[in-house]
């Protein structure tokens, strides 16, 4: 099952649904629910005028919590969540509370890596190195194992708001 990610720009403490999950063995629904929170905002909120507001700068945490409604536990569960436009990932940012594979695209989600890999040019030599923060566009957790049933995976990453510097954006 495949569900289209909803996002709403500048409610960055309301609850997104809708992202793109994948549940291989899933007779019944399941419930996948986003929230983002604006982690800067909070820490300067008595200073700030309007703290649901993401300036640039502030770093946004997004959780995802998936429950299995199921009577029977659930395998091949995969979260896949695209990055917002004018957001940048936080490299080493993504975790889960169950054994997950993480993987990352910067390709629009058709290819995934652990690592991602650019070809550049130094030297008059083609060589690989890591891509840049600013070129990741999706985050995706494989589950590893089954999840029983009525139990929950919780996942997060955060991402920066605003733009990335020159290097990163290569």
């Amino acid at each position: 099952m495949k569900l289209s990610r909803l996002l709403l720009v500048g409610m960055m403490s309301a609850v997104l649904t809708l992202p793109q999950v994948a549940v291989a063995q899933a007779p019944a629904p399941q419930t996948l629910v986003i929230t983002a929170h604006n982690v800067t905002a909070a820490a300067a909120a008595s200073g700030r005028k309007n703290a649901t507001l993401a300036l640039p700068g502030d770093v946004i945490r997004y959780t995802l919590v998936f429950t299995n409604l199921t009577a029977e536990p659930v395998k091949n569960i995969e979260f896949v969540d695209p990055l917002p436009n004018g957001l940048v990932y936080v490299i080493g940012s993504a975790k889960a509370d169950q054994p997950v594979r993480l993987e990352y695209s910067i390709d629009g989600g058709k290819n995934y890596s652990a690592q991602p890999m650019i070809e550049v040019v130094e030297n008059g030599k083609r060589v690989e190195k890591a891509a840049a923060r600013g070129l990741y566009t999706h985050v995706r957790w494989t589950v590893l194992g089954s999840l029983a049933p009525r139990a929950k995976v919780k996942a997060e990453f955060r991402a920066q708001v605003g733009a990335v510097t020159p290097d990163e954006a290569k």
